[in-house]
């Protein structure tokens, strides 16, 4: 009977042993990185200028010009908006901050809006620098 044991009671404590090492040894699981760990909050500007819309230091501002008009259609950075009917102008407002509503509201289809934008020199041609996309009033 004690031959049965020894190897039994040896059996137990290896295999005791063997598991405390591999649990000891996984590797500890971070949790992932999310958007709101890494958002950055800044303060709600009172009056858009030219640098928080996004012109480069290099463009010379030609002045804050504004059109109203009908969303028509759209895309990622970019809006189409009906001034008069039958004639749409694009405006790409990719360097827009869109969690500011000081100078950006969320458009729909068929929504009235205002593009307040200006017009820069790159490269010795003019070029619209959107500045704010607000509902129309």
């Amino acid at each position: 009977m004690r031959r049965i044991l020894l190897p039994i009671s040896s059996l137990i404590v290896i295999s005791i042993a063997s598991t405390s090492t591999f649990t000891s040894c996984k590797p500890e699981s971070k949790p992932a990185d999310t958007l709101l760990d890494t958002a950055v909050i800044m303060p709600a500007a009172t009056e858009i200028d030219s640098a928080q819309a996004g012109v480069d230091s290099s463009a010379t501002a030609t002045g804050i010009k504004s059109v109203t008009g009908k969303v028509v259609d759209g895309a990622m950075n970019s809006v189409f908006v009906e001034i008069e009917p039958g004639e749409a102008e694009e405006f790409s407002y990719s360097q827009l901050d869109r969690n500011n509503s000081d100078v950006f509201y969320n458009w729909s289809i068929d929504d009235e809006i205002t593009i307040n934008y200006v017009e820069v020199e790159r490269g010795g041609e003019l070029v619209d620098s959107v500045v704010s996309i607000q509902k129309a009033e």
